[in-house]
C-alpha cells in the first residue's frame, strides 16, 4: 500500500514538471524519512525510473534523426590465404600468402529506398578478385570500389536496382558467375508466394558490359530468370528450381573484353574471328537444388563429442546451352553439400564436393569462377571444399580444385589448394 502512494506521488511530480534525477531522488529521501517507503523500496523504484527515462530519451532521441542514421550498419569481412598452385604450364610450383579485406556500409533512405556502397582490396581491376598477394617488400596496397547501388522496393512482391551491385541471379554454384563479381546495371526483383509451399520469383534486367563514345553500339546483356521454390509442412525437405535466360547484346563480332584468363598459364578458348567474337552467346541454363534438413542430428564419429554432427544435406546441378551455334555450346555442373546449411558458429561444418564441364563457346571466359582453372571455358574437373566453425563469425575453409581442359594438344592440369581464415565483423 505504501508504494502504491508513492508511486502516485511521484507521478504527479513527473505530470507537473520532467524530473531530473537529483529531484527525483531529493523526492525519494523525503518518502523514506516519512516512513512512506522502505529504503529498499526507494532504490527500487530509483533504478526503475532512472530506466524508464533512459528509454524514453532514446525513442525521443531516434524520433528526430534521419531513417537513414537509425539503419545505418557497417560490416565487414577479413580473409587470410595460404595458396598452393602445381600449374603444370609453369615450370615451377608456387606458394602464395594472400589476403582480402572488405567493408561495407549500407542504409534506408526511407520505408522505399535502400541504398549501399563497398570497398575491397584486389591487386588490379579485375573483377573476378579481391585477393592481394604478400609481394612487393611491403609496399602499400590498393582498395577499389566493390559497390554501390539504389533500390527502391515499390511493394513487398516487387524491387528495382541500380548501380554496381551484387549479382542478381539466383545461383547455386560459380561455373558461369565468379562470387566475386559485381555487374553493372539495372534489375528488377518479384516474389510472389503462391500458398503456404509454394513461391514465385523472378529476376530480370540489363547489365552493361562496355561504353565508348567510337562505339555506335555498346555492348549489354539481358537476362530474365524465372523460378520456384517448395518447402514441405513439417520443415524438412525444400527445392528451389529457376532457368536464367541470356540475350547478349552487341557481342557478337565485338572486339575481346579485359579480364580474360591468363594465356601463359591457362588458355583463352572463346573463338575469334578477325581478333573479335565470333558468336554471341545468347544462351539459356537452368539450375535446380533439393535441400533436407535432420531434424534428429547425426553425430560425426569421434568428433560427434565436440559438436560436430550432421543437420543438412543437400544437391544441386546447373546446365548451360548457348544455342547461337552448334558446336562446343554447353557446360554442366552436378555437386552435394553436407553437414550444416550455413557456417556461422563454433561446431558447424559443411563439406562439398562438385564435378563439372564447361566447353570452349558455352559462356564467355570473362566471368567462370577465376579459381577454377583461371576462370577459363573448354575446361573440366572437380572441386572440394571444407568449411569448419571455430567460433562466431570465425571459420576455416578449406578447398582442392583438380581441373584440366576439355581438349587441348598444349595445356595441362593444374591442382590447386587453398587454406583460408574468414573473420567477419
Amino acid at each position: 500500500m505504501k508504494i502504491n502512494k508513492a508511486l502516485f506521488l511521484i507521478a504527479l511530480f513527473a505530470a507537473a514538471a520532467p524530473a531530473r534525477a537529483g529531484e527525483l531522488d531529493i523526492l525519494l529521501d523525503r518518502l523514506v524519512d516519512k516512513s512512506v517507503l522502505e529504503p529498499g523500496e526507494a532504490q527500487e523504484i530509483r533504478i526503475g525510473t532512472q530506466e524508464e527515462l533512459k528509454k524514453e530519451i532514446s525513442q525521443q532521441r531516434n524520433a528526430t534523426l534521419p531513417m537513414w542514421v537509425q539503419t545505418l550498419k557497417f560490416r565487414g569481412d577479413v580473409r587470410i590465404r595460404y595458396q598452393y598452385n602445381n600449374n603444370e604450364n609453369n615450370l615451377y610450383k608456387q606458394n602464395r600468402a594472400r589476403y582480402r579485406l572488405r567493408f561495407f556500409v549500407d542504409a534506408k533512405v526511407n520505408d522505399k529506398v535502400y541504398t549501399g556502397f563497398g570497398f575491397a582490396s584486389g591487386s588490379s581491376v579485375d573483377p573476378r578478385s579481391t585477393n592481394q598477394t604478400f609481394a612487393d617488400n611491403f609496399s602499400k596496397k590498393p582498395l577499389w570500389i566493390d559497390y554501390v547501388f539504389a533500390e527502391y522496393n515499390a511493394s513487398d512482391y516487387l524491387a528495382f536496382t541500380a548501380g554496381r551491385n551484387k549479382n542478381p541471379l539466383w545461383l547455386t554454384n560459380d561455373m558461369l558467375w565468379d562470387a566475386d563479381i559485381n555487374p553493372e546495371g539495372l534489375s528488377a526483383r518479384v516474389t510472389a508466394p503462391l500458398n503456404y509451399n509454394w513461391q514465385f520469383f523472378g529476376n530480370a534486367g540489363y547489365f552493361v558490359l562496355g561504353e565508348a563514345l567510337a562505339e555506335p553500339n555498346d555492348p549489354g546483356m539481358f537476362f530474365a530468370q524465372p523460378g520456384v521454390s517448395w518447402k514441405d509442412d513439417g520443415g524438412v525437405y525444400d527445392f528451389k528450381a529457376g532457368a536464367a535466360v541470356y540475350g547478349l547484346d552487341h557481342v557478337k563480332h565485338h572486339a575481346v573484353f579485359a579480364n580474360r584468363p591468363s594465356a601463359a598459364e591457362y588458355q583463352q578458348s572463346n573463338t575469334l574471328a578477325g581478333g573479335t567474337y565470333r558468336y554471341g552467346y545468347n544462351s539459356v541454363s537452368p539450375e535446380l537444388e533439393v535441400n533436407a534438413n535432420i531434424l534428429d542430428p547425426v553425430a560425426l564419429p569421434l568428433l560427434g563429442y565436440f559438436g560436430y554432427n550432421i543437420t543438412y544435406a543437400g544437391v544441386y546441378g546447373n546446365y548451360i546451352q548457348a544455342f547461337e551455334h552448334a558446336r562446343d555450346n554447353t557446360g554442366w555442373i552436378a555437386g552435394f553439400k553436407l553437414g550444416q546449411r550455413k557456417v556461422e558458429d563454433a561446431g558447424q561444418w559443411q563439406l562439398g564436393w562438385s564435378i563439372r564441364q564447361l566447353e570452349k563457346d558455352a559462356w564467355l571466359d570473362t566471368y567462370p569462377d577465376s579459381d577454377f582453372y583461371g576462370g577459363a571455358t573448354n575446361v573440366k574437373g572437380q572441386k572440394t571444399q571444407l568449411a569448419v566453425g571455430l567460433m562466431r563469425d570465425f571459420a576455416v575453409n578449406l578447398a582442392w580444385f583438380d581441373a584440366r581442359p576439355v581438349s587441348s594438344a598444349t595445356r595441362k592440369r593444374e591442382r590447386l589448394l587453398q587454406t583460408d581464415i574468414n573473420l567477419k565483423f
